[in-house]
């Protein structure tokens, strides 16, 4: 079932995670167009499919991340910035 989701981009720098390691909150290093942070009521591992995005896996958590906010995780700053806040439409898979 499709579900409509607010979708931010963030990046391994101070400004987006407070730390520059890139480890998330599962223990991972995170990876672009893989990892995304997801509020807790999506298990890490769950598999998020954004249409006309791709395909993510929540390995990440964060203080502003609940309902159905994700963060998406980009290589760069301005990665993120260009990302920007998107509304997208994607499938949640357990």
């Amino acid at each position: 079932m499709s579900q409509t989701f607010t979708v931010t981009g963030y990046c391994p720098c101070m400004k987006c995670c407070g730390k520059t390691d890139g480890i998330t909150a599962s223990g991972v290093k995170a990876t672009p167009n893989h990892t995304i942070a997801a509020p807790s009521k999506y298990p890490f591992g769950t598999r998020i499919v954004l249409d006309g995005h791709g395909t993510f896996y929540v390995e990440d958590r964060g203080g502003a991340i609940t309902n159905n906010k994700l963060d998406r995780f980009f290589s760069t700053h301005q990665e993120a910035l260009v990302w920007g806040v998107k509304t997208c439409t994607g499938t949640v898979y357990y």
